[in-house]
């Protein structure tokens, strides 16, 4: 019975996001990863986790409305 209303919850949210509002809420958790990566002292991952988030965003259309 809970797998089932949880079924039925994430239905209803899922049709809820349109390709803006998923858009809006991918840019904000790549903002999210690239803000944390670069307050580290590691330069690691700033080589590894930014270029995956860039491709991301261009993969998928995310432009980082951060940047502008």
């Amino acid at each position: 019975m809970l797998a089932t209303i949880l079924g039925k919850v994430i239905e209803i949210l899922l049709s809820l996001l349109t390709p803006n509002l998923l858009k809006k809420f991918a840019d904000m958790v790549l903002d999210f990863a690239e803000d944390f990566v670069l307050g580290t002292a590691s330069p690691i991952d700033d080589k590894l986790v930014l270029p995956l988030c860039e491709l991301v965003r261009r993969t998928f259309d995310i432009p980082d409305e951060d940047a502008e």
